[in-house]
């Protein structure tokens, strides 16, 4: 249904526009419009006024994004947004009910310095976006309220989308994975979650299970990539303690004095901002050097440790 929507909205549109193309005017910021009149006899928007709107954006003839069927936009009139060579600039002309049509040239976008916020475009692209005003708030609690209550009412379709995007996600995750396994021979032991655990060895101390504080020896790089990004030592508890999601699930696979190789997916690493790229499945060279039971026992023993490593350093003139 979305679909057809999106389809219905845009060929109207694109009709709209080929019957009143020689009626369209141009702002002092050389904004190419067209406003079309939805009849009402309310006043234009004004400044601190909060605007809400349905609107489709296109670059040529892709769609970028479309809210009907989504969650409308709320837009709060600046006199900021004067000459911004945005259709945003157009609010102060626009009454409930009114629709208008804006065409931008990414030529001019960039000269403006906006190459990172629309990194999509190249030079000769056209930006067109299509604004339905749906309503005119004069008070800020008003829309505030209206606000909350179109995000409880849209909450259903973003939760959705969310889980729909997350499995997707996994599922490129764990091809992947599985690809870089068949061509490199080796068969890890698949965590709970989701990471991969190539054991080295056990380790036959204590268990470096939920609650522990452990001692990780580790160096970390990308699966793709093969660069190494960091490397140390790092104390964490098991289960609630700071550390990436596909740690507290692969190191319980070992023990104390265990070694092994953690093939971590993005998400359950860093997600969109993982050091080896978005979503990007990280490998970790891991020793569990230490299991305690607190975290000042762990930290006491951790001191102990460097303390014994720097004593053994060679000695430099």
């Amino acid at each position: 249904m979305k679909a057809k929507i999106t389809l219905i909205v845009s060929a109207v549109l694109a009709i709209v526009m080929l019957s009143c193309s020689a009626d369209y005017k141009k702002t002092k910021s050389g904004l190419v419009y067209k406003i079309f009149s939805g009849g009402s006899k309310d006043s234009a928007a004004n400044f601190n006024n909060v605007v809400k709107f349905n609107v489709l954006y296109k670059i040529n003839d892709s769609v970028l994004y479309d809210s009907h069927g989504k969650m409308p936009q709320f837009f709060g009139v600046s006199a900021q947004d004067a000459g911004s060579y945005s259709p945003f600039e157009l609010f102060p002309m626009l009454k409930k009910g009114d629709s208008v049509v804006t065409t931008q040239l990414v030529d001019t976008l960039f000269k403006k310095g906006m190459q990172q916020q629309i990194p999509f475009a190249k030079k000769g692209d056209q930006i067109k976006t299509y604004i339905k005003i749906l309503e005119i708030f004069r008070v800020d609690s008003i829309a505030r309220k209206d606000y909350q209550a179109e995000m409880e009412k849209d909450r259903p379709r973003q939760e959705k989308e969310a889980q729909e995007a997350q499995a997707k996600q996994k599922e490129k995750e764990e091809k992947e994975m599985q690809a870089y396994f068949s061509a490199n021979k080796i068969t890890p032991v698949r965590a709970p979650k989701g990471t991969y655990v190539l054991i080295k060895e056990k380790g036959n101390g204590e268990p470096a299970a939920t609650g522990k504080f452990v001692t990780v020896k580790y160096s970390g790089k990308g699966l793709v990539n093969n660069k190494v990004f960091d490397a140390g030592v790092y104390v964490f508890q098991v289960g609630p303690g700071n550390a990436i999601p596909g740690w507290h699930d692969g190191i319980p696979l070992l023990n104390k004095g265990g070694k092994g190789i953690l093939y971590i997916p993005g998400s359950l690493a860093y997600g969109q901002d993982g050091p080896a790229g978005p979503f990007a499945t990280l490998v970790f060279d891991v020793e569990i050097l230490n299991v305690s039971d607190t975290q000042e026992k762990a930290d006491a023993d951790k001191r102990v440790m460097d303390s014994l490593a720097a004593k053994n350093l060679p000695k430099t003139n």
